[in-house]
């Protein structure tokens, strides 16, 4: 059975024509509970007005509104640790501990099959080596700094090339006489 065809059989066990907020959450937690999925009372509210509902329009706008306002704080719960890290300018140390907890969300998700909450960390690793890359060519800051950048740029790019090989590769890169030379660690 199909979702559409679950949330049309879920409305029709209701046994009303009219569709409001709770009516959505009841098909909305049936299908959590059948298929594991979240999906919007709107969507649910589209499918079902195909298939003859009347629909409360204000209510559900009012419930779709507040639905969606909770996903996007529970997604934003999801990378708060992230989040944190990113929101002052990355160091050498930041970025350390960036990598490392990113490389723990990336095997919470994978472990629950979460493709949005990957897609989502590759993207924010993505654009954080962007902003990386960006200012280690920025000559408007110090040298040093713009070195420190383009370090971070490059341990971005292992990780997500290689994000299980990372940890081997960055003990080898910080005892490397090149990094000892460049850092002074």
């Amino acid at each position: 059975m199909s979702v559409r065809e679950f949330i049309v059989m879920s409305w029709e066990r209701l046994h009303t024509r009219q569709v409001g907020r709770k009516e959505l959450r009841a098909i909305q937690n049936a299908l959590a509970k059948e298929f594991g999925v979240a999906q919007s009372p709107a969507s649910i509210a589209r499918l079902l007005s195909d298939a003859g509902a009347e629909l409360k329009h204000p209510e559900i706008i009012e419930f779709d509104a507040k639905w969606r306002e909770a996903q996007i704080e529970k997604d934003e719960a999801r990378f708060k640790s992230v989040n944190a890290l990113l929101s002052d300018p990355l160091s050498i140390e930041r970025s350390e501990a960036l990598i490392r907890e990113m490389e723990l969300l990336r095997l919470r998700f994978a472990e629950d099959d979460d493709r949005e909450g990957l897609q989502r960390l590759k993207t924010i690793a993505i654009e954080t080596r962007r902003l990386a890359l960006s200012a280690g060519k920025d000559q408007k800051i110090d040298k040093m700094l713009r070195r420190e950048q383009k370090e971070i740029a490059e341990w971005l790019t292992v990780w997500l090339q290689t994000p299980k090989l990372f940890e081997q590769w960055l003990e080898l890169r910080k005892r490397s006489p090149e990094f000892g030379k460049i850092f002074e660690r």
